[in-house]
């Protein structure tokens, strides 16, 4: 009876993680495509106004990393998710009531800064309770983001044409409460152990595996990001439309999950940093094809390449942070790989859309096989 209890719990915490894993990166993915035409014709937003309604949230969430992960050390990894992500779903509920573009960009900093609070928490808490096999259970959580990736972006396009922004917005914000809620289920891994005084997040550089994860992040993100910009713009001036793109993103969605549902095993292509340095040349690869293939036939290899790159990467990195740190520091270390992988999301696009679509790839490459060969030479 009690070992069925233990499966139980364990059962609704593994659901309850699952449920925030998917609602968790929906402002990303269903949110973002439709929040600048929004900003422009329902509040008269200038150009410049939409890019920064989209840009403060990942500014505010890379500074608020710094300190998030101190506060999930000190507190806990439950109470921190449960009141930021109600915090999110009652921010993302004011969206439709801002009056003017300048509300919605206090709206969109202050909800960036709650993320950098769920995210790390929820990473720490996949980690404690899949010791195990902490290398399915990382991979299963980012599978699940994957789909969110393939499957809101239409899905939120549909509902905002079809119902107006403010029900998508309504709509997200009420799947956050859940997940507060969710999070509620969930108990403090009896292998957690809080710090009694604050870390500063720079005491996470001086472990060397940390040191690498950070560096194939950005390696990862900044590739990521010249393709965010590079693909689409590539594909208008050849004639093709959104849909193509929309293909394009779906098929490295597609092999991403694929990959990360089946790399069950820890020892797998080198572990955890063997996996993470093998996909960061992945990406690399792709982007140097980004920049010397034509579009659209020669992009299907790029986005398979990226498919591979991310899908070994992404779980790799925040299983390689997680068992790298102290377990007093597990807080701040991934909170701190969050603040990597947004500056790599900003600086990515705006070094792309800087020398330009045809070069993108070439920077991207660079930046990823300079920080392949950084992470390589730190000591283990």
């Amino acid at each position: 009876m009690e070992t069925d209890t233990r499966q139980a719990v364990g059962l609704i915490a593994w659901l309850a993680l699952g449920w925030i894993a998917l609602i968790a990166f929906l402002d990303t993915f269903a949110i973002v495509p439709v929040l600048a035409p929004y900003a422009k014709h329902a509040l008269s937003a200038t150009d410049a106004q939409a890019g920064w309604i989209l840009s403060l949230y990942s500014l505010a969430n890379l500074l608020a990393n710094f300190f998030s992960g101190v506060l999930i050390d000190r507190v806990g990894r439950r109470l921190p998710m449960v009141l930021s992500l109600w915090a999110a779903g009652a921010l993302i509920a004011l969206y439709p009531f801002a009056s003017d573009a300048r509300t919605l960009m206090v709206l969109r900093a202050l909800h960036g800064a709650t993320g950098a609070v769920f995210v790390p928490a929820l990473f720490a808490l996949v980690g404690e309770y899949g010791r195990s096999n902490r290398t399915g259970a990382m991979g299963g959580v980012g599978a699940l983001i994957g789909l969110v990736a393939l499957l809101a972006p239409p899905i939120g396009g549909v509902i905002a044409r079809n119902h107006g922004e403010p029900v998508l917005f309504w709509g997200v914000a009420a799947l956050m409460v859940v997940g507060g809620f969710a999070a509620m289920a969930l108990h403090e891994s009896a292998h957690c152990e809080r710090r009694s005084e604050a870390t500063p997040p720079i005491e996470a550089l001086q472990f060397p595996a940390l040191r690498a994860a950070y560096l194939l992040t950005f390696g990862m993100t900044f590739a990521m990001g010249a393709l965010t910009f590079a693909l689409p713009v590539s594909l208008a001036q050849a004639g093709y439309d959104a849909a193509d793109r929309g293909r394009l993103f779906g098929v490295l969605a597609l092999v991403s999950i694929v990959l990360m549902a089946t790399l069950r095993r820890a020892g797998t292509l080198g572990g955890a940093r063997g996996r993470a340095q093998l996909g960061v040349a992945f990406l690399a690869a792709g982007a140097l094809g980004l920049s010397l293939s034509s579009a659209p036939s020669g992009m299907w290899s790029v986005v398979v390449l990226y498919g591979i790159g991310f899908g070994l990467t992404f779980p790799a990195v925040h299983l390689l942070v997680f068992e790298g740190a102290p377990d007093t520091m597990r807080g701040v270390s991934l909170a701190l790989l969050h603040a990597v992988y947004s500056l790599g999301y900003v600086l990515g696009p705006a070094a792309a859309g800087w020398v330009g679509a045809a070069a993108a790839g070439y920077a991207g490459a660079l930046v990823g096989v300079s920080a392949l060969i950084l992470a390589i030479l730190q000591r283990r």
